[in-house]
C-alpha cells in the first residue's frame, strides 16, 4: 500500500460508550464532507479503506463508526491502525464519552436495551463497557464528552474540531457555568469566580442576569472584579499566540460561579470584549441560561 500512502488527507476511527452519541457524530461529521463507515467488521476495514482511496473523489476525509459488541474485538484495532497509518496523511482515534449516570439515565429515559445488556442490568452493563474501553479512550488523540452538552452544541464542536486545518484561527470558547449544576468536562480550563461579590445577595438584582445594565454596574464598580479581569487578559496574551502557533483549532475557558447567572456571565461577557478586538474569533455560551 506504499503506492497510495497520503491519499486520505484525514482518516477519523471514531468509537465510544454505547449512548454517548457515536451515531449522531458520525452523521455530523458525514455532513462536513466526509465519506463513512458505520461499524464495518474489524478484519475488513483496511481493505475497505484501500477501496475508498482508489474511488476517493472530492471528499475531506473518512470517518469510520464503531460500536462495540464484542470486547475482545477491541485487541484487533491497534494492528489495524497501524495499517491504516498507511493510507492515510492522518489517522486520527476520536472517542465519545458521557458520565456513567448520565449513560444509565439515557438508556432507562428512551427504554433501549444495551448492547451487552444481555444477563445483566443497564448499570452493570454500562460499567463493564467503561472498564473494557478504558484502554482506547486512554489512547484517543480526542476526547468529546457529552454528558453536558446539548445536540447542537456538541454539533458546533464537532464542525469547528474537523475544520480544515490551516483554514480556521484559533476559536476562543467562552461559557459561563453555574458549579451547584456540576462541571463541564470538556474545558481546557476552567476559572472560580466564586470570590468575587455576589449580586444574588442583592434583592433588586437577585433575579438579573450578567447580561442586566444593573448587575454590570454592580459589577464593573468592584476592584476585584476589575482586577481579575485585568489579569485574565494578561493571561490569555500570553497563552493564546502560542495555542494558535500550536495549530490548536479552539481553546475553551469555562468560567464557574455558584448558580451561573451573575457573575461568570458577566466575566465571560467581559472577556469576549476585550479579546475580539485583539483578532481572535470568541463564541459566548451562557450553559445556565440557556437551559
Amino acid at each position: 500500500m506504499k503506492d497510495l500512502e497520503g491519499k486520505i488527507p484525514h482518516l477519523v476511527v471514531l468509537t465510544g460508550y454505547s449512548g454517548a452519541g457515536i451515531s449522531s457524530s458520525l452523521k455530523y461529521i458525514q455532513d462536513l464532507g466526509y465519506m463513512w463507515m458505520d461499524n464495518p467488521p474489524l478484519p475488513g476495514i483496511v481493505g475497505l479503506v484501500t477501496g475508498h482511496v482508489l474511488n476517493w473523489g472530492d471528499a475531506e476525509g473518512l470517518v469510520i463508526g464503531l460500536h462495540w459488541r464484542d470486547y475482545r474485538e477491541i485487541s484487533l484495532l491497534q494492528s489495524i491502525l497501524e495499517r491504516l497509518r498507511e493510507v492515510t496523511v492522518h489517522l486520527e482515534l476520536v472517542f465519545v464519552e458521557a458520565d456513567q449516570e448520565v449513560l444509565v439515565s439515557r438508556y432507562r429515559e428512551t427504554r433501549r436495551r444495551h448492547p451487552m445488556a444481555r444477563n445483566r442490568t443497564v448499570t452493570e452493563a454500562v460499567t463493564e463497557e467503561i472498564k473494557a474501553l478504558q484502554p482506547l479512550r486512554d489512547r484517543a488523540d480526542t476526547v468529546f464528552d457529552t454528558s453536558q452538552t446539548t445536540l447542537p452544541e456538541h454539533k458546533e464542536r464537532l464542525q469547528r474540531h474537523f475544520s480544515k486545518t490551516g483554514e480556521q484561527d484559533l476559536v476562543i470558547v467562552l461559557r459561563s457555568f453555574g458549579f451547584k449544576f456540576g462541571l463541564n468536562t470538556d474545558a481546557d480550563m476552567v476559572l472560580d469566580a466564586r470570590f468575587l461579590p455576589n449580586p444574588f445577595y442583592i434583592p433588586e438584582l437577585k433575579e438579573a442576569t450578567g447580561l442586566d445594565p444593573s448587575v454590570q454596574a454592580y459589577l464593573a464598580k468592584d476592584g476585584d472584579v476589575q482586577a481579575f479581569l485585568d489579569r485574565l487578559v494578561e493571561l490569555f496574551g500570553y497563552l493564546l499566540p502560542r495555542y494558535k502557533k500550536e495549530k490548536k483549532h479552539y481553546f475553551t475557558v469555562d468560567i464557574g460561579c455558584t448558580g451561573g447567572h451573575h457573575r461568570s456571565v458577566f466575566l465571560v461577557q467581559q472577556l469576549a470584549e476585550r479579546l475580539s478586538p485583539v483578532g481572535y474569533q470568541v463564541l459566548v455560551r451562557h450553559r445556565e441560561l440557556e437551559r
